[in-house]
């Protein structure tokens, strides 16, 4: 019986530890000459941010983006220049910094989309807004 607890107390302890580290915040992004920058994984989940405060898949299509960039750090994504990098599987990745419907037609959302050979894909991505 007390080894039985004592695996349970394990196990409880590591499931807690999973969930809090799920929770987290996502790490700051080191980059001192960008306005804001973010990576962001396949599912669109937010790993690493600077000025950048959300991001997520679109509802509007499956291999869609969108970064939003922190109100506050006054930038004008219109006039900026967006520099972006895909993961595996990508050959290059499209970057819009005025309002789409793709993402809700928001001033300080940054649409992405990771393309292999022109043909839309879900991908990991790095962006930096300079």
């Amino acid at each position: 019986m007390r080894r039985t607890v004592t695996v349970l107390a394990g196990a409880a302890a590591l499931s807690a530890a999973f969930t809090l580290q799920a929770a987290a915040a996502p790490a700051e992004f080191i980059a001192p000459n960008a306005r804001a920058a973010a990576e962001v994984n396949y599912h669109g989940e937010l790993q690493r941010q600077k000025n950048v405060i959300d991001s997520f898949k679109s509802p509007i299509g499956p291999n869609v983006y969108c970064v939003i960039v922190d109100p506050s750090a006054g930038i004008d994504l219109s006039s900026a220049l967006i520099l972006a990098n895909g993961g595996v599987g990508t050959t290059s990745v499209e970057t819009i910094g005025r309002p789409t419907t793709s993402c809700d037609s928001r001033r300080d959302a940054i649409t992405v989309v990771p393309l292999n050979n022109g043909r839309d894909v879900s991908a990991s991505f790095t962006i930096a807004v300079l």
